[in-house]
């Protein structure tokens, strides 16, 4: 499994596009994330060539890999979302609520994620094998 690519769906199955986050790779193949309110989740790789995911508020996640080169993913509150690979290294990603998202590599060994809703959050690689991304302010 790509792991950029795995933080990559980490980043964008469910996650509030307003809240920061920082994730480091774990020894369950996965990915350990904390958020800039102070909430956290632990994911490991699955054998359906997705993540098990869990929220320290009490949310999970299951997700699998897809013939589209990207991740079905459904959560415990009965949300889902569905990606697939584009051409610019990202994913398109629908969610149930009828929103959508698109991203694509970027310089910084990250991505940049444009929401339909006009915001847009930036990652970038770091040292423990994820990515750190924020909210770029005043995009719309």
């Amino acid at each position: 499994m790509n792991k950029s690519l795995l933080c990559l769906a980490l980043l964008t199955a469910h996650i509030p596009f307003s809240l920061a986050e920082s994730c480091r790779a774990n020894l369950s193949g996965g990915q350990d994330c904390r958020y800039n309110d102070g909430s956290t989740s632990t994911s490991r790789t699955n054998l359906s060539g997705g993540f098990d995911t869990h929220y320290s508020d009490g949310r999970s996640s299951t997700s699998r890999a897809n013939l589209a080169g990207g991740y079905d993913t459904h959560f415990s509150d009965g949300t889902s979302s569905t990606s697939r690979a584009n051409r610019s290294g990202g994913l398109d990603t629908n969610y149930s609520d009828g929103s959508s998202s698109t991203s694509r590599s970027n310089l910084s060994g990250g991505y940049d994620v444009y929401y339909s809703n006009g915001q847009v959050k930036r990652s970038r690689a770091n040292l423990s094998g994820g990515l750190d991304s924020e909210p770029v302010a005043g995009a719309r």
